[in-house]
Formats: C-alpha cells, sequence, structure tokens
C-alpha cells in the first residue's frame, strides 16, 4: 500500500487537475483570447511549480 506521503501527491495531483478543467470550462463559455492566454499560463505556472515541489520533497526524503 501507498505511503501517506504518495497518497497526499495523489490528492494534490487531483485536485489541480480538477481546477485545470473547471477553469479551462469557465474560459471556452466566455471565449476572451485574454483570459485563454491568461488560463494556460496560469495551468503551465501551477504544473511547473507542481512538479518542483514533488521533487524537492522527494529529495528531501532521501
Amino acid at each position: 500500500m501507498a505511503d501517506a506521503r504518495t497518497r497526499r501527491k495523489d490528492r494534490l495531483t487531483a485536485a489541480l487537475i480538477a481546477v485545470s478543467l473547471v477553469a479551462l470550462a469557465v474560459v471556452s463559455l466566455l471565449g476572451s483570447p485574454t483570459l485563454w492566454v491568461a488560463w494556460a499560463v496560469l495551468t503551465v505556472v501551477a504544473s511547473g511549480a507542481a512538479m518542483v515541489r514533488f521533487n524537492r520533497d522527494r529529495e528531501n526524503a532521501d
């Protein structure tokens, strides 16, 4: 069975996906090009920050 750290990362990943999909739905309904660009930038920043955090957690655990 997965340890608590892995389960926490899985929950955070699922939350990141859910928030991205909800934001995508809102942006697609509004259809503003500016919102599309903002959504894309924020999605990349959030995903990158999550990857950096997960990798730092792994390095600290070793």
